[in-house]
């Protein structure tokens, strides 16, 4: 009887391939569905943050692994940069003037920041060494984990620094009216009153990126000529309302009207209401001028309103792929993404084809 021992190395090597095989086949099979709960969030906000505190209760309380913003991945930011994305000027303006602070960028940023977040894990109070990571990771191009230490340092730490810890984070960032102006510090923003507080207070060491750019110019030029064929729509209607293109302008304005009257009789508000399907309905509709309910009106945009969807789908899939990847990366079981309420329906609808992953809707926590 031939023992294990007694093959050959080859068919030794054939049938450890092959049980490997099957054991790796048999895991993915029985992969967990992962959970996904997108927010539909405002970038202003403007209410005390108290107001928006149940916000964070609701999602602290669901206990997400991970937290995916609308950011740029680092590389994704460096590659978008160089290409001339929308927020190009912005984002240089900001490295500028942490280099301004101190001249020096440092050398093997990567092996840096990767030594003072495992510093940190052993102790947070390592106020230096938070200081240098957020330096660090926003010059490494990582915007969302650069502000969100920022934020620790000026909202959690800032009190508790000693006179020459006060000293090196003037000298490294300025003063905080500063970092506000600069917009290194975006006091109104979704993520400072709700999505740095609950990954702080949930103890996650960073918050994940998940934004796609890549087709940005794209989505600017099909944006543009639609934006100027609307103009041209407005210009005829109002030099003669009972033109065609006058009667396809008043269709459009009444169906705003009574759309948006209808969305409010929900009788919810804030971040309920934006994470309603009524919401969903007609921001999907105003950021598309109307959207297909008015494909072939007299004066429409038509063509150059189907290549705005298009480029925006594609953004959309691209936000979703990243989302996934990362939480299979990291074996994420749920996880909470934030982007801006124009996003919420539309990356719902994507996730709903992959496999393996069930929407939980914000409304329903």
């Amino acid at each position: 009887m031939l023992t294990f021992s007694s093959y050959s190395p080859f068919i030794k090597f054939l049938l450890f391939l092959c049980l490997y095989s099957c054991a790796t086949l048999r895991g993915w099979a029985q992969q967990e569905p992962l959970e996904i709960v997108i927010v539909a969030s405002a970038h202003q906000n403007t209410q005390a943050p108290e107001k928006l505190r149940p916000v964070v209760e609701k999602l602290k309380k669901y206990n997400p692994d991970m937290v995916f913003g609308e950011y740029l991945s680092a590389p994704d930011l460096k590659a978008a940069l160089e290409k001339g994305y929308y927020n190009k000027k912005n984002d240089e303006k900001r490295m500028a003037y942490l280099l301004s602070l101190t001249h020096k960028r440092g050398k093997n940023a990567s092996k840096k920041i990767s030594k003072a977040y495992q510093a940190l894990a052993k102790n947070e109070n390592l106020h230096q060494i938070r200081m240098q990571l957020a330096r660090d990771l926003y010059l490494n191009h990582d915007r969302g984990n650069g502000e969100y230490q920022l934020y620790v340092l000026e909202t959690q730490l800032k009190e508790r620094f000693l006179e020459k810890e006060q000293s090196a984070y003037t000298n490294m960032f300025g003063a905080s009216d500063s970092l506000k102006k600069q917009g290194l510090v975006r006091v109104n923003s979704e993520y400072q009153k709700i999505y740095f507080p609950l990954v702080y207070e949930l103890k996650h060491a960073q918050i994940y990126p998940m934004d796609c750019q890549k087709y940005d110019n794209n989505w600017n030029q099909a944006w543009g000529s639609a934006m100027v064929k609307m103009q041209e729509l407005e210009k005829k209607a109002k030099a003669d309302s009972t033109s065609a293109e006058g009667q396809t302008f008043k269709r459009i304005n009444t169906f705003f009207e009574t759309g948006w009257k209808e969305a409010y009789t929900n009788k919810l508000s804030g971040y309920a209401f934006m994470n309603s399907a009524e919401y969903a309905r007609m921001d999907a509709a105003q950021n598309f001028y109307g959207g297909p309910a008015f494909y072939g009106s007299a004066g429409f945009p038509t063509e150059e309103v189907k290549q705005m969807i298009y480029y925006w789908n594609l953004r959309n899939q691209g936000m979703c792929e990243n989302v996934v990847r990362q939480a299979r990366e990291k074996g994420a079981k749920k996880v909470v993404v934030a982007v801006g309420s124009s996003h919420r329906s539309w990356m719902e609808e994507i996730f709903k084809t992959m496999p393996d992953v069930k929407i939980v809707y914000y409304n329903q926590l």
